[in-house]
């Protein structure tokens, strides 16, 4: 009898991967420890308040890596046994990442959650708040934690879908605890790095990408005295599938990030992506493990165009807190290379910013931020490399998933500042504001690659953002202006952007 041949694992859509990805996580939970939730990225003013107990020394986890685990957040909430000696800001912020965590971390419930979104001319341009992506958005979801797995499942349906997915299971994942590490098949965004406003090597601007992840539950300091001057470190694994409809179909995604705390004031992060694989394309073993080892650049070890393993790139970034210093300031940066020279990363692309965070009066916390972004290579050299970061010669799609940038959302070549504020008050409502202006894709030949624009434009951008509790869940209402400046070739526009969004559990 003749049958059809089985089709090859990397032949399959993303969605056919993740469906065995969870058959393979159902058999390896027998016999595993807890599962636990995760926290996604898109919550400003939770960001705050975490960062903000982090600064205090309420929480001695590393908190530069999102989605974060609640273990970790959870066992320092516990152990505060002086809440009445923390100021009252530091107070106000535990309440409500304690509210948050009680919500979030039962175990052997279903809870349920629900939104809807509606808006006008999207934010072309985005931070770390999860403002809706389409004109119109509906959700439903479940999650549940047990003793060895933990699912949440949310649904979206969208109207005039951008990228043409009118369907949706993005904030979906599903897990299962092994000792100290939770594998899992996710589609949750994710923010490496301390930026508000972007992340050069991976943020939320682009949907998330369908993975299979492996993250570290607790993150407890290295027993070695070689290692154990670290501090308390985190890991997080991640494999995905880029879409089909690119210049090279089905193409894999890697990451990695390592990030820890060796002093209380200081956090270190070192993370490292890659794109490999794809139809016709070499994607064995051998391949693998020249990308590992970073044996990938032509004319070297026997690389050709043909078997270049893949378009990688590196990142160094870091956060330091003034609080030891009796200053409510920090300051943080993030370097990424995409290329390689003599070993070493090289091509540099940079991010730093400065942050003050103390409160207002009796009812309100705040947080203040200055960042500055620049995307070509090599921006602290004359002359400059344009047409070169996020973008490859070989996956000519770039770094790039649904015709949004996966790192930093001005894509590439751009030179923009930003200043941003967050207000939360006792009863956690919050105000958020955002400026932005600079240059997008400044230099070299038009690039049809960038997601913003082909050729050299300015930009400014302006948002106000409102969020408020009320009976029946949350609702965040959303006002922005963009103006994109062309020349004689490119048009110039000007949009008003505006949204309203409601989020209920239960």
């Amino acid at each position: 009898m003749t049958g059809r041949s089985m089709p090859e694992f990397s032949d399959l859509p993303p969605i056919r991967k993740l469906t065995y990805a969870l058959c393979v996580l159902m058999l390896l939970g027998v016999g595993a420890a807890r599962g636990g939730p995760m926290l996604a990225p898109g919550d400003m003013a939770l960001r705050h308040d975490i960062q903000r107990l982090a600064d205090a020394g309420v929480l001695t986890s590393p908190v530069g890596s999102w989605p974060l685990a609640w273990g970790p957040l959870l066992d320092d909430l516990r152990r505060v046994d002086n809440a009445g000696e923390l100021s009252r800001e530091v107070q106000d912020s535990l309440a409500r990442v304690r509210a948050k965590a009680d919500w979030d971390a039962r175990v052997d419930q279903v809870k349920f959650r629900a939104r809807a979104a509606v808006s006008a001319n999207a934010a072309r341009i985005r931070g770390f708040q999860d403002t809706p992506r389409e004109e119109a958005e509906a959700s439903a979801g479940l999650s549940w934690t047990g003793d060895r797995i933990s699912v949440d499942i949310n649904a979206t349906g969208v109207s005039s879908a951008s990228d043409g997915e009118n369907f949706r299971l993005d904030g979906s994942q599903i897990a299962v605890a092994l000792g100290n590490f939770t594998l899992a098949a996710s589609t949750l965004d994710r923010w490496w790095g301390p930026g508000w406003d972007g992340s050069l090597i991976l943020s939320n601007n682009a949907r998330p990408i369908p993975a299979v992840t492996l993250e570290r539950n607790f993150t407890q300091p290295f027993k070695s005295p070689w290692l154990g001057w670290l501090g308390p470190w985190d890991l997080s694994l991640l494999w995905g599938f880029l879409e089909q409809e690119r210049a090279v179909p089905n193409t894999q995604f890697l990451g990695f990030r390592f990030n820890f705390r060796p002093l209380q004031s200081l956090e270190i992060g070192i993370s490292r992506t890659a794109q490999w694989c794809g139809d016709d394309r070499p994607c064995d073993l051998d391949t693998f493990w020249k990308l590992l080892v970073g044996q990938d650049n032509r004319g070297g070890d026997g690389v050709t165009t043909e078997n270049e393993p893949g378009n990688q790139t590196a990142a160094l970034d870091f956060r330091w807190s003034m609080t030891p210093l009796k200053l409510p300031l920090a300051v943080y940066g993030q370097f990424m290379a995409e290329d390689e020279a003599g070993g070493f990363p090289s091509r540099y692309i940079g991010q730093l910013g400065v942050e003050n965070y103390g409160s207002i009066g009796r009812r309100w916390s705040y947080r203040v931020f200055a960042e500055a972004v620049e995307t070509t290579c090599e921006f602290y050299s004359t002359p400059k490399r344009f047409n070169c970061a996020y973008n490859h010669f070989i996956y000519e799609s770039g770094y790039r998933y649904r015709g949004r940038v996966i790192g930093h959302s001005v894509d590439n070549d751009a030179r923009v500042a930003s200043l941003g504020f967050l207000l939360v008050n006792d009863s956690d409502n919050s105000i958020q504001g955002i400026v932005r202006g600079g240059e997008l894709n400044r230099g070299g030949p038009a690039d049809p690659a960038n997601s913003l624009t082909s050729l050299p434009q300015d930009v400014l951008s302006i948002e106000l953002l409102h969020n408020r509790a009320f009976r029946y869940g949350r609702l965040e209402f959303g006002l922005g202006y963009e103006r994109f400046d062309g020349n004689a070739v490119v048009e110039s526009s000007n949009d008003t952007t505006a949204f309203i969004q409601w989020r209920s559990d239960y």
